[in-house]
C-alpha cells in the first residue's frame, strides 16, 4: 500500500538536514534555479524547479526572513538605548547614515526572502514524495 506523506513529514525530514547558515545556503542555492524571460524581464522559473530544491529553498527563506526580522527589531532597540549619544554628538552621524543604509537593505532582504517562501510554498503544496528527499547541494562561488 502506498500511503502519501504530509508536509509536516516532508518537513521533518528536511529538518534532519537543516542548515545552520540558512541565509548562506538560500544564496548558494540559486543557481540551481532556472530563469525565464518574460517580456522584457527575467523571472524565476518556479514550475520548472525539483520540489525538493524549493522544499530546500523555502526553508532557508523562511529561517532567513525570521532572523531578518528578528535582527532589525533588536537594532531599534539598541537605537532607543544610544538616542541620548546621538543627540550629544557622541555617535557619528556617519555611523547612524550607515545603520539607516543597513536597515533598508535588511528591510528588502527580508521582502524578498518572503516572496521565495511564498513561491516555494506554492509550488509544492500539493507535493507529496512517497520516497525520502534528496537534497540538492549547495553550489560553490
Amino acid at each position: 500500500m502506498n500511503i502519501l506523506r504530509s508536509c509536516n513529514e516532508i518537513y521533518a525530514e528536511f529538518a534532519e538536514h537543516e542548515s545552520q547558515r540558512p541565509l548562506r545556503d538560500l544564496i548558494l542555492l540559486l543557481p540551481h534555479m532556472q530563469a525565464r524571460r518574460v517580456g522584457g524581464e527575467f523571472h524565476i522559473d518556479w514550475q520548472s524547479a525539483a520540489p525538493e530544491l524549493l522544499i530546500q529553498l523555502g526553508r532557508n527563506a523562511e529561517i532567513t526572513q525570521r532572523t531578518v526580522n528578528r535582527g532589525v527589531a533588536a537594532i531599534g532597540r539598541l537605537l532607543v538605548g544610544v538616542s541620548p549619544e546621538v543627540g550629544l554628538g557622541e555617535i557619528s552621524a556617519d555611523c547612524i547614515e550607515s545603520l539607516g543604509w543597513l536597515l533598508g537593505e535588511l528591510g528588502d532582504l527580508g521582502c524578498t526572502a518572503n516572496e521565495i517562501l511564498t513561491a516555494c510554498q506554492r509550488y509544492t503544496s500539493d507535493y507529496s514524495p512517497d520516497e525520502p528527499l534528496e537534497f540538492t547541494p549547495t553550489a560553490r562561488p
